[in-house]
């Protein structure tokens, strides 16, 4: 049986022309990634593995010259790439830099978030490397989390050229594949890809990880494929409600502007929205314990709160700091409510935690009478 009718079923230890496979990192419809030894250097790589058979070998290697053209620090470069033979039939062998930390997907914490400043901070990462990318006139077609890795100082890299395109002076040209979470409208209607649809695409993604890596695909599998199609073409993908409370106005506003229905109205370059994320001002984010449970940072002050029911069916709010400092933690009267009705105690409770992130100070008054 020839590979065009099985998987490819590689296995540790063996020998890949000069390759010698460690462990499979990923794999999926367009082959497999391995860590692997190049034993001409004794150097560790990435070692993609894909099926000649599926299509034509020229387009396979269009990935591998897109990314051996690549010289930035926040995109991966593609080192090496050949036709080798694997129980005689024909496979393509890229080969790039291994990052021994792996995807951003390892960074979400246990509540399946990254925090703000870190998810900004990887966003601005990959965002100068698409504009390097752009600069170099392709377009990259299929940003997601899975597709930034972490490298030795922390930074963003962007990875995965299998649908990259070339494109001239940046004019729209037709996309070779769509990841279903992540395509844009455009690319629904018109089968194309732009500059805008990366931005989109990143759009995406920081929603991902600041409210979620399964936040997306928990609304594609409510509604079904033709549904969300249907939002993603309405522009009401993303609702109000499917971000965390603790999100800023205007985070969500960069977000929104990301994902808007119309290119024209997304930003206009990388460059742009990298600005976009630089200026914004956030002093405070929220995360999670070991146990799950959300703590607010700000400054030396860790915050944590709870909600106690009432026998007459309201709720009492209690807010608790803690100095990071000496560890004592006192009761931080000011934002504790008693007697609440239910929706009362959801409003406060969402005031309270964007109040930890943006250190804006309400006033008592304007705390009671909300």
């Amino acid at each position: 049986m020839s590979m065009s009718q099985q998987n490819i079923l590689l296995q540790p230890d063996e020998l890949i022309y000069k390759y010698r496979l460690i462990r499979k990192i990923d794999s999926g419809n367009f082959g497999q990634v391995w860590l692997a030894k190049d034993n001409s250097i004794d150097r560790d790589v990435a070692v993609k593995v894909l099926d000649a058979s599926k299509t034509s070998i020229d387009e396979r290697l269009k990935e591998a010259q897109i990314g051996n053209q690549l010289e930035h620090s926040n995109l991966v470069k593609v080192l090496y790439a050949d036709v080798a033979l694997y129980n005689g039939d024909k496979i393509v062998v890229i080969v790039m830099d291994y990052f021994e930390n792996g995807s951003i997907i390892r960074k979400f914490n246990n509540r399946g978030f990254i925090p703000i400043p870190q998810a900004i901070k990887y966003l601005i990462d990959v965002l100068r490397g698409l504009e390097y990318l752009h600069e170099k006139n392709f377009l990259h077609g299929d940003i997601k989390p899975k597709n930034i890795l972490i490298g030795s100082t922390g930074e963003g890299i962007l990875t995965d050229y299998g649908i990259s395109c070339s494109a001239p002076d940046l004019i729209p040209v037709h996309d070779k594949g769509a990841y279903t979470l992540h395509i844009a409208p455009e690319t629904l209607q018109q089968r194309q890809i732009c500059v805008q649809t990366d931005i989109y695409q990143i759009g995406i993604t920081a929603f991902r990880l600041l409210n979620g890596n399964a936040s997306i695909k928990q609304i594609f599998e409510n509604v079904g494929e033709d549904q969300y199609f249907e939002l993603v073409l309405s522009g009401n993908l993303i609702k109000p409600e499917n971000y965390l409370p603790f999100i800023p106005r205007n985070l969500k506003t960069i977000l929104n502007k990301a994902i808007h229905v119309n290119p024209s109205k997304r930003y206009q370059s990388a460059l742009q929205m990298r600005r976009a994320f630089e200026h914004l001002k956030c002093p405070g984010y929220w995360t999670c314990d070991s146990n799950g449970n959300f703590e607010g940072i700000n400054g030396k002050y860790i915050f944590r709160t709870q909600i106690n029911q009432r026998k007459n069916g309201k709720f009492d709010f209690l807010v608790f700091k803690k100095n990071s400092l000496n560890g004592k933690e006192t009761t931080a009267q000011k934002f504790c409510h008693n007697n609440l009705f239910e929706n009362q105690l959801e409003k406060i409770s969402k005031e309270f935690m964007q109040q930890v992130v943006t250190g804006i100070s309400l006033s008592e008054r304007v705390w009671r009478e909300r």
